[in-house]
């Protein structure tokens, strides 16, 4: 089981900015902003799971997720801009979400349109609250939440619509696994969160 955990750490040590999200050296502060959730554990999970389940919906989950999604995600960048602060009930929230919406998935449940939009608001809040940027100057934390927002929104409408285009019953089980998998990812991170 060691084994295992070797080439983490050896990345971990060799590149430890990747762990700072709006601080990865070399890409500036937009591009910055726009990877920090494919490097924020909690959010990488939530997003995933919350586009394969608007993904598993079809266009209609998607009308009325976007736009949720997308608004209250601004909101809650600008809350975090204004130096708002969860003390890090958020992440323990996302990875609820993370855990809620990969079960959905797995048991591939269809449920009322206005769910989608509500969850969309919900995750959108969230993630924007918990992206809050270390001591930046304004133009700086502008510039790295713009890009969270932009590569949020890149993340979500990709997923998503790729979830939507898959057809075939094969296809469909492989979502499912998928969501099980990152339904227990966020989990195991919960259970360590909380040992």
């Amino acid at each position: 089981m060691r084994r295992l955990y070797l080439p983490l750490i050896v990345i971990a040590n060799c590149f430890p900015q990747l762990a700072l999200g709006h601080t990865v050296e070399g890409v500036g502060k937009f591009y910055g902003g726009m990877l920090h959730s494919t490097l924020a554990p909690a959010h990488a999970l939530a997003l995933f799971t919350f586009a394969l389940f608007v993904g598993q919906r079809g266009v209609t989950g998607m009308q009325f997720a976007y736009p949720a999604f997308l608004s209250l995600l601004a909101v809650g960048l600008v809350l975090a801009g204004l130096d708002y602060d969860l003390n890090s009930h958020a992440e323990t929230a996302l990875l609820v979400l993370a855990t809620l919406f990969g079960i959905v998935v797995a048991l591939n449940r269809q449920l009322p349109v206005l769910v989608y939009s509500v969850c969309g608001a919900a995750l959108g809040m969230l993630v924007g609250l918990d992206s809050g940027t270390p001591d930046f100057t304004r133009q700086e934390t502008a510039l790295a939440l713009l890009g969270c927002w932009v590569g949020d929104a890149i993340i979500l409408i990709l997923l998503a619509g790729a979830v939507e285009l898959l057809r075939k019953p094969w296809q469909h089980i492989a979502v499912r696994v998928a969501a099980s998998w990152g339904a227990a990812s966020a989990i195991l991170v919960l259970a360590m969160a909380f040992r």
